[in-house]
């Protein structure tokens, strides 16, 4: 059998590209899901820059629970803080006024709140990179939001600071699993698991995110017993990407799935579906990032 010529191959994987830029409207939200849990999941780049759109996701798409991830606030802004609870959201946030920053925001009381300091593990506590709360409810859920470091490049001591990160965050799922509730962590994971999660391995040689360290790192929080909702739902090579560089990348979908729902097993089997939102990704000043949410079948 001959094998494809190079010609071949960059016809195919325009088709690719083709067919995933075709799907974004299927993959959108376009309304509130209320025979489901939702939970989303966003990096907003700034929750000041982006607090419209955060506005416009919370009543387009009304998630029961709402995490962010890079608010880049010490302190959540008032207006932000006003806006969500003004929708009924409880909130929860943690920031040190740098790139970092992450909140929960639920419709339903958030009890028995983590913050980063509360954490023994010094890579969990040394920045606003991770928050967990209780959602309350007659089947309690644990949430966390974690906003896992970027690593910069293999060998820097931000890259080794990410693997520890990782492997603390995994151990203290564990004991959160332990703890008998419902649990998920989502949030901007910064590790792309495979190579059907970039748009070509060839453009990440030598880089982070795609290191058969980092990879290891995030089967092992998987391996505490949680389940990646969206590959459970579309399949480990859907190619559903969540973020792109700013400029040529989202409109060509050069992009990576890096924001990652998962889910203890139990609940991963109510899962219905997930969603990427690119009408606020396709929006004016977006984030890098979509928002992702997954809906689970009530009751929950």
């Amino acid at each position: 059998m001959t094998a494809p010529s190079n010609a071949d191959r960059q016809a195919a994987r325009l088709e690719r590209r083709l067919r995933a830029l075709a799907a974004r409207p299927e993959q959108t939200p376009t309304g509130p899901a209320p025979d489901a849990f939702r939970v989303a999941t966003w990096n907003v780049n700034s929750v000041r820059s982006r607090l419209e759109g955060v506005e416009r996701l919370l009543d387009r798409t009304l998630p029961d629970v709402l995490c962010l991830q890079e608010t880049r606030a010490k302190e959540l802004p008032e207006g932000a803080r006003r806006a969500l609870e003004q929708r009924g959201y409880h909130v929860a946030h943690a920031g040190d006024g740098g790139h970092n920053g992450v909140a929960i925001a639920a419709r339903r009381a958030l009890d028995a709140v983590e913050l980063p300091e509360d954490f023994a593990a010094e890579p969990l506590a040394r920045e606003a990179r991770l928050i967990a709360a209780t959602v309350a409810g007659d089947v309690p859920i644990r949430v966390a939001s974690v906003y896992v470091p970027h690593g910069r490049t293999p060998g820097h001591w931000h890259y080794e600071y990410k693997l520890e990160f990782l492997r603390e965050l995994a151990l203290q799922a564990r004991r959160w699993l332990q703890g008998g509730e419902h649990l998920v962590i989502a949030g901007d994971l910064n590790v792309a698991a495979t190579d059907s999660d970039v748009f070509h391995p060839d453009a990440f040689v030598g880089l982070t995110h795609v290191t058969p360290a980092e990879r290891g790192a995030f089967a092992e929080l998987l391996g505490t017993g949680l389940v990646d909702v969206d590959v459970a739902r579309w399949g480990p090579q859907a190619r559903r990407f969540t973020w792109w560089n700013h400029g040529i990348g989202y409109p060509r979908n050069l992009g990576m799935r890096i924001d990652v729902i998962a889910a203890d097993a139990a609940l991963s089997q109510r899962l219905t579906t997930t969603w990427i939102d690119h009408e606020e990704r396709g929006a004016d000043r977006p984030s890098d990032h979509a928002a992702l949410l997954a809906d689970f079948a009530l009751p929950v």
